[in-house]
């Protein structure tokens, strides 16, 4: 086997365990080790750790997922470890709070390893101002539904219900 030709591999070797913490912040369990482009890295848990303001892809704020909208957002380290978070496609709710198409993943830089993403809905009784990630609370928001999912790997769409 051609060794240059084989794709250097980007996962999570372990689960992180993802939680949300108080206020805007996450919190996981033990020390992740991880992998981007075959290259080793670990990370101590997470501990009520404040989430990026911006997205890495854009290096922007993330866009609000108004009322009646839902989105994705995935977490994960970059190679100096730091905690960054890509937002995916926003999508419409319907009357029932269930996406009509499902929010697309983010593209994701080379030096980025997914270890979880989270799904956020905004029904009919969340705030018309919309919920940010990095700036809204991440628990407990009147009319926000959370779901924190664990990945090794991304897969090829979020899971949503």
């Amino acid at each position: 086997m051609d060794q240059l030709q084989a794709i250097p591999l980007t996962l999570a070797l372990g689960k992180a365990v993802l939680a949300a913490g108080s206020t805007s912040t996450l919190s996981s369990t033990g020390t992740l080790p991880f992998a981007i482009r075959g290259k080793a890295y670990s990370h101590a848990a997470l501990s009520n750790t404040a989430t990026p303001t911006t997205d890495a892809n854009t290096g922007l704020a993330f866009v609000p997922v108004v009322t009646n909208k839902g989105s994705v957002f995935v977490i994960g380290y970059n190679a100096a470890g730091d905690l960054k978070c890509a937002q995916g496609s926003i999508e419409a709710l319907d009357a029932s709070g269930a996406f009509i198409n499902a929010p697309q993943f983010p593209v994701l830089p080379d030096n980025f390893c997914p270890i979880g993403y989270e799904v956020i809905k905004a029904g009919a009784t969340a705030s018309a101002a919309g919920w940010i990630f990095g700036t809204s609370n991440q628990a407990a928001v009147t009319g926000i539904t959370y779901t924190l999912v664990d990945v090794v790997g991304l897969p090829d769409r979020p899971q949503v219900s």
